[in-house]
């Protein structure tokens, strides 16, 4: 269990704290048949909510009035925001995700008038993940935005060399209670001495992505999976690319929890030439 913590700066932690931490509705795609029964169009996929509502309902409170209004209209400055939803789980680990404030309600009645300390407010906000970023693995970057509290772990690289084709080697997630599959990986191809002319990234009983451009030397090809933007040396490459099918287009390519067997074929390289995963856990 968990309790949400904060946005963007601002803290939640107020008063009657209730919190909707529930999943949110899982989309679903049964075509009916005329004789009975249904087809479902995701087969054995599992499908999870894209967007989910969350509703907080907090009691406000100042030291003075002026406290209060402070911190009534510093939440009120950030409807519409786009910004970091943070909570705070039993074991005290902190996670994230990205989500809109979306409207703030709240009420003043004759009663509540009386005590000019206090205002009870709800805070309705949309996520756009259904599931909580935690520790982050991978290349880290300080110019991305991040900032030292916020899980990520110095010398976490996932990076691997692609000495010869096909390269293999296992990611492991973990499979703790809550772990969710990792739907948003960042994967960067950066090509050696000699250019690379395609390149395959396939998980054992998963999804596989194929890179058809030229990766010229020195250069690096980018293809996130949570944006769904292909880069070759930052130019726009997306109609290089090739999915292979899969009923999820969600979910372009993933990491489940547990092993993750990868096998990696390509063409040319020579020496020098690497591939690096970065992405953060995922938790229900």
């Amino acid at each position: 269990m968990y309790r949400i913590t904060g946005f963007s700066d601002i803290s939640f932690e107020h008063y009657n704290q209730v919190d909707t931490i529930g999943s949110g509705a899982t989309p679903v795609a049964y075509q009916a048949l005329p004789e009975g029964g249904a087809i479902d169009g995701y087969g054995s996929q599992q499908k999870n909510p894209g967007a989910v509502e969350r509703i907080l309902s907090r009691r406000l409170r100042g030291g003075t009035q002026a406290e209060l209004e402070q911190t009534f209209f510093q939440l009120l400055a950030l409807r519409g925001k786009r910004d970091r939803l943070y909570r705070r789980t039993a074991s005290g680990d902190i996670h994230w995700q990205y989500a809109r404030l979306v409207e703030v309600t709240a009420t003043r009645t004759y009663e509540t008038t009386k005590y000019n300390f206090i205002q009870d407010i709800e805070l309705r906000v949309v996520t756009q993940d259904p599931f909580w970023r935690g520790d982050f693995g991978g290349q880290w970057y300080l110019d991305d935005g991040e900032s030292f509290d916020t899980g990520l772990s110095l010398d976490s690289g996932q990076t691997y060399a692609l000495t010869s084709s096909p390269t293999a080697f296992t990611i492991s997630i973990g499979t703790e209670v809550g772990r969710a599959p990792i739907r948003a990986v960042r994967l960067q191809v950066t090509a050696g001495s000699a250019p690379i002319t395609s390149i395959t990234i396939a998980r054992a009983g998963g999804e596989s992505i194929t890179f058809g451009g030229t990766i010229a030397i020195g250069d690096v090809v980018t293809i996130d999976t949570g944006t769904m933007q292909v880069t070759n040396d930052s130019v726009d490459a997306y109609d290089d690319l090739t999915l292979s099918p899969t009923a999820d287009m969600a979910a372009w390519f993933s990491l489940q929890t547990g092993d993750n067997d990868i096998t990696v074929t390509f063409t040319g390289g020579g020496t020098g030439s690497t591939i690096d995963f970065a992405y953060y856990e995922a938790w229900y």
